[in-house]
């Protein structure tokens, strides 16, 4: 199913930071520009997840994702921390398609060309475009996939002392002990004031928002007046890695 406006960051996710109005202040780190926006155009992409060769539905696969991850998030953000398995998997589905979708969040537009091989042996020139790179993601081996690492068993909880936690695209944060150690601990904000956090305990006073935005491609979201939309240009200039 083709949908014309795409969110990158899922709106169901952000409605969390916006304010009365409806309204959160968005980083376009691509575009080196800060603006607010309603929570219907944050993070908008014409046709983002609609494939030019491939024919699967990839918009529908994140639609049940969504429909089943977000009342997982609001019932984390309403203090009950004790989720069933099912529960559990739905949040964890929802941590993949967040980091799938941040993975290309910068290259919507960007396009590759391919060659078809038909059925009939017959070749024909192609370019992949977003949601053909999103399938053809699923079967890379060395994606990290955080269904794989068995989440469901480690400890979950949620740090609900937070101040003015940002999101964006790069908001799923994998930590290890150690540079090539094993993946130890899973955070993701779930609201301005709540950190979820699979895995072992952080640290005090690690700057979340820093790091959100250093692993963050293009967008960064966050409440009204918490972001300093006049430095967006020195963000987005910042040097890669």
């Amino acid at each position: 199913m083709a949908v014309k406006r795409a969110h990158m960051v899922s709106k169901g996710y952000l409605r969390a930071w916006a304010d009365a109005r409806n309204r959160v202040d968005v980083v376009d780190i691509q575009h080196g520009r800060g603006f607010p926006s309603a929570i219907e155009n944050a993070t908008v992409v014409s046709y983002a997840y609609d494939p030019a060769v491939l024919t699967h539905d990839l918009e529908s696969d994140y639609a049940a994702i969504e429909h089943s991850g977000i009342p997982v998030i609001l019932k984390l953000r309403d203090g009950h921390t004790t989720l069933t398995v099912v529960e559990r998997s739905a949040i964890i589905a929802f941590l993949d398609m967040h980091l799938d979708r941040g993975r290309y969040a910068d290259q919507t537009d960007v396009r590759i060309p391919a060659l078809l091989l038909k059925i009939g042996g017959q070749v024909e020139d192609a370019e992949l475009n977003l949601g053909d790179r999103l399938l053809l993601s699923r079967s890379v081996q060395d994606v990290i996939r955080v269904a794989t690492l068995g989440l469901e068993q480690w400890p979950w909880h949620v740090i609900g002392d937070q101040q003015h936690l940002a999101t964006g695209d790069g908001a799923v944060l994998l930590w290890r002990p150690t540079d090539g150690a094993d993946i130890c601990t899973v955070t993701f904000p779930l609201s301005p004031t709540q950190l979820l956090v699979i895995g072992q305990d952080l640290p005090d006073g690690v700057p979340i928002n820093n790091l959100l935005a250093k692993n963050s491609r293009r967008w960064i979201v966050a409440e009204r007046g918490k972001l300093a939309l006049d430095q967006v240009a020195v963000v987005a200039a910042r040097p890669e890695g």
